[in-house]
């Protein structure tokens, strides 16, 4: 497979991951509101009345979570992922020796078998990684990796 079709595929599995993820925490953010909305007996009122303030919190949780995620992928979708680049930037598939990258998503999720970690470019290893080429190393966490590939 060439590198066009590689990294399209790249792409899409990390597009359906974070939908995936956009989607069980939608699904959970509605059962929970569903729990708060359910009428119970006096002594399950009693019993919700001391859970009332965790389950807040657990939906307050769930909702910055899933804005966290629809703004990450509202950014996803405005980088130009059919680019081949030469050097890490946003929009590039970086293959080191120690793990694979997609530069401009957060998601961790596989590809044909293979694990790859989505980062933005506010990460601190893609400042590290920032405008390198393959060949070169860089070192995060005492870690050194060396690229392989960018496409």
């Amino acid at each position: 497979m060439d590198q066009t079709e590689r990294k399209r595929q790249i792409v899409e599995a990390c597009k359906a991951s974070i939908n995936d993820k956009i989607a069980v925490i939608s699904e959970d953010l509605n059962r929970l509101r569903d729990s708060a909305n359910t009428s119970y007996d006096n002594e399950a009122n009693n019993q919700w009345e001391g859970n009332e303030d965790e389950m807040m919190n657990d939906v307050g949780d769930l909702q910055g979570h899933l804005d966290y995620l629809v703004e990450a992928a509202g950014l996803f979708n405005r980088i130009d992922f059919g680019q081949r680049y030469e050097t890490v930037e946003p929009g590039a598939v970086v293959i080191t020796d120690q793990r694979n990258f997609l530069i401009g998503a957060t998601s961790e999720f596989q590809c044909e078998g293979e694990d790859y970690i989505g980062i933005v470019a506010s990460a601190p290893i893609y400042a590290e990684m920032k405008d390198r080429k393959a060949g070169d190393t860089f070192t995060m966490n005492q870690v050194t990796y060396t690229i392989r590939e960018i496409f």
